[in-house]
C-alpha cells in the first residue's frame, strides 16, 4: 500500500482507522505466504496510539528517539524541523515536494546518517554513555530473531531482514525505497560493524547498495551481501488442475465490492474481467512457489483507484481448499502509487472456454 498526499491537495490522508477498515483484509491464510506490508505497520501504529493515547510520532519521539539521544531524527508531523530536511529528487533531478503517505508509521521518520548509526550501535548492544537502555538485551535478540524464512535463507524479523554472507557471517539489514529516497543499512553482529548509505533520489538504489558494499568490504574482505529476496523463485507458469479453468468471485477493498471472472486455460492466453466489463488479456504469467502471478489491466470501482488512474494490475493467487485466493495490486501513472485489493474466486468450470 502506497499513496502520496501533497500539501494543498483536496484529497486528505485517511485516518488509520479508515485505512484499516477499507484495506485491512487478509489476502492469504495466515502463515501461508509472505509479502511486505505497509498496512501491517499502519495497524501496529494504530494499536500503539490507541493503547497510549498518543499520536504515533509523539509516542516514538518520547519512547525511542529521546532516550536514545537521536537528536537529528524526527517524524514528518514536525513541520518546523522539516525545513532542515534534504530535498527529494526524482530520477530526472526534479525536486519532489514534501508529501505524506497513507501509512505514515511505515516510513515517515526523518533521520541523519549519524543518528541511524547510533541506532545501529544500540541494536549491536553497544551502551553509549548518553543513551538510556530502553530494551534488555534479550528483547534485542527477539527483534532480530527470524520469523519467516525464505528459500534463499534470508528471513524477515520484526522490521529487519536477516541473512548470511557466502562465508556464513550473519547479517541484519534493511533497505528503504520511495519516491525521492533510496537507503540501505547493514549490521554484522559478530564484527560489531554497521554501515549505511542514505540518498535523496528515487533511482539511487543500486548506488547505495554498491557504495555500502565497498565500505564494508574494506573491513571484511570476503564480504558478500545477503540477498534481499525472501520469496520463492519465479519460473514459467504451468496451469495445473489447481489453477486451470473458469473462476468467478469478488474483489474487495478500498470501498470496492466487484464481481470478478478469470479464465486460465491449460495452454494459451488467460483473461480477466472486472465488474462485467470486456475481457482483458492476462500476461507475464509466472509460478512463484505455490503462487500464480500475472499482469493485466482494468478499472477497479474504488475511489482511490479511480482518482489515481490505477489501471495496471498485478495478480498473485494461491490455491486454497478448492478456491483461488490472493490479491490484485493496482498501480498508476503517478510514481509510487500502489493499492491492494483482495480476491476470492470459486471454480465455475474445470475447463476454460475455447
Amino acid at each position: 500500500m502506497f499513496e502520496r498526499y501533497f500539501s494543498g491537495e483536496r484529497t486528505q490522508m485517511p485516518e488509520p482507522e479508515t485505512l484499516l477498515s477499507e484495506y485491512g483484509r487478509l489476502a492469504y491464510p495466515a502463515g501461508s505466504y509472505f509479502e511486505y506490508s505497509n498496512i501491517g505497520y499502519a495497524a501496529l501504529g494504530a494499536i500503539a496510539s490507541n493503547i497510549t493515547g498518543m499520536e504515533f510520532g509523539v509516542l516514538m519521539t518520547r519512547t525511542i528517539l529521546e532516550p536514545l539521544a537521536l537528536r537529528d531524527s524526527f517524524f514528518g508531523t514536525n513541520a518546523t524541523r522539516l525545513q532542515i530536511s534534504a530535498v527529494h529528487y526524482d530520477g530526472s533531478d526534479n525536486p519532489i515536494p514534501y508529501y505524506t503517505t497513507s501509512t505514515p508509521a511505515s516510513g515517515e521518520l526523518y533521520a541523519s546518517a549519524h543518528d541511524l548509526l547510533r541506532f545501529a550501535m544500540f541494536n549491536l548492544k553497544n551502551r553509549l554513555k548518553d543513551q538510556s537502555w530502553i530494551l534488555d538485551e534479550r528483547w534485542i535478540d527477539e527483534l532480530h530473531k527470524p520469523v519467516f524464512a525464505g528459500p534463499s535463507g534470508t528471513a524477515t524479523t520484526f522490521g529487519w531482514f536477516s541473512g548470511r554472507t557466502k562465508s556464513g557471517v550473519p547479517v541484519i539489514f534493511k533497505g528503504g525505497r520511495r519516491p525521492g529516497v533510496a537507503t540501505i543499512m547493514y549490521m554484522v553482529p559478530p564484527e560489531n560493524l554497521a554501515c549505511l548509505v542514505l540518498t535523496n533520489r528515487s533511482d539511487n538504489r543500486e548506488f547505495a547498495l554498491s557504495l555500502c558494499g565497498q565500505i564494508v568490504a574494506g573491513f571484511l574482505p570476503d564480504w558478500t551481501p545477503p540477498t534481499e529476496d525472501i520469496g520463492p523463485p519465479s519460473g514459467p507458469f504451468v496451469a495445473t488442475p489447481n489453477f486451470a479453468g473458469q473462476w468467478e468471485g469478488t474483489l474487495m477493498g478500498g470501498g470496492a465490492n466487484m464481481r470478478v471472472a478469470l479464465v486460465i486455460p491449460s495452454s494459451g492466453t488467460a483473461a480477466l474481467s472486472l465488474g462485467g466489463m470486456p475481457w482483458e488479456k492476462v500476461t507475464d504469467m509466472q509460478s512463484e512457489g505455490i503462487a500464480f502471478t500475472a499482469k493485466s489491466a482494468g478499472v477497479i470501482e474504488s475511489a482511490d483507484a479511480i482518482r489515481n488512474e490505477a489501471t495496471t494490475l498485478a495478480l498473485k493467487l494461491i490455491a486454497e481448499n478448492g478456491k483461488l485466493v490472493g490479491r490484485i495490486l493496482a498501480t498508476a501513472r503517478k510514481p509510487g502509487t500502489l493499492l491492494p485489493y483482495v480476491l476470492t474466486l470459486n471454480r465455475k468450470s474445470e475447463k476454460a472456454p475455447n
